[in-house]
């Protein structure tokens, strides 16, 4: 079955009317739907065959030829609407294929984990705060650094970006802990765990890094019942999603020294509100939600190639590439 024509669902933002342009050039017998708005959408919905974005529950009833569904993102997440998370039920029980771009993020994002990792086992917010009271305190860290080439790194979620930090720890001599459901061995890695086992493992372990999407599984998967059993000396970074760690419990933990810092970029709620303590804690480096800072035209190149080869595999009538398993939501 060729491909005969494509939609983009509202909103039609910058990076989809780009999309658009380039589908239009390089595949001129794809007709292209660029919906704007709801009603368009329920329409024209029974016409459309593939399409990139979210399609809400009522459109949906009518998609009786849509097969493949491309979502921007990697993971899930809260939809325009605010009400509907992106694999809904109705979508998880439609036959069509929903397909994400990973692997388009992990170089970006796995630096800016480093970064948060070599500021925070070198203790720099402590010192970042004796710099602003102009201090020249070389006792300023609250607690011994960490020794990377003695040190045990544990990442959760060890697809794309996983496998890059692991790759850039183990060229600090790190020992790399990974933890997957779907790995049992990786490259860089000293051993591949299954989520159950995850609590066997916090103790000895100095650096946990969450690089996992927010599924039913997930959500506040880092909790205070975590944070105890690890060191009192370790670190948490958080680049995955936010829903994945409760706020309350890792301030917790941090006030009473039960880990020593944190390093985050995705937060429960956000932006993060300007009185939540977070922001006045010691030892913790927040940025919002940048890991992507500056890359938009290299990330939306590849989001962007990902269609493409899509479009490809679906001509040839083969299995696409990235599909979602849609029950898991990644």
């Amino acid at each position: 079955m060729k491909l005969s024509n494509f939609a983009f669902f509202p909103p039609l933002d910058e990076v989809k009317k780009d999309f658009i342009n380039r589908i239009q050039r390089d595949y001129p017998g794809i007709k292209i739907f660029a919906f704007k708005n709801e009603s368009e959408v329920l329409s024209k919905i029974h016409l459309v065959q593939a399409g990139y974005g979210w399609v809400s529950p009522d459109a949906l009833k009518h998609a009786n030829n849509l097969k493949w569904l491309a979502n921007p993102d990697t993971g899930s997440f809260v939809n325009e609407s605010g009400r509907d998370g992106w694999f809904y039920k109705e979508l998880v029980e439609h036959p069509v294929v929903v397909t994400n771009p990973r692997g388009i993020y992990s170089d970006h994002i796995g630096n800016h984990i480093m970064t948060y990792l070599l500021a925070l086992s070198k203790r720099f917010p402590d010192f970042f705060e004796a710099q602003r009271r102009k201090e020249w305190n070389q006792n300023a860290n609250r607690h011994e650094v960490i020794h990377l080439n003695q040190a045990t790194v544990m990442i959760v979620g060890a697809g794309g970006i996983g496998q890059e930090v692991g790759r850039l720890c183990k060229a600090f001599n790190m020992e790399v802990i990974g933890v997957d459901p779907k790995f049992d061995r990786l490259e860089n890695f000293d051993e591949v765990i299954k989520p159950e086992q995850l609590y066997d493992f916090l103790g000895n372990i100095d650096v946990l890094v969450s690089t996992v999407m927010h599924t039913p599984e997930t959500q506040n998967l880092f909790n205070l019942k975590l944070f105890k059993k690890m060191k009192p000396t370790s670190i948490f970074i958080n680049i995955g999603r936010g829903k994945t760690t409760s706020l309350d419990d890792l301030v917790n933990a941090l006030e009473n020294n039960i880990i020593s810092g944190a390093g985050l970029d995705v937060f429960e709620e956000e932006p993060l509100p300007k009185n939540h303590k977070l922001w006045n804690l010691p030892g913790v480096i927040i940025t919002p939600h940048v890991a992507l800072l500056d890359a938009d035209g290299i990330i939306n190149n590849r989001r962007y190639e990902i269609i493409q080869k899509n479009i490809i595999l679906f001509n040839e009538g083969k299995e696409l590439h990235n599909i979602v398993d849609k029950e898991k939501w990644y």
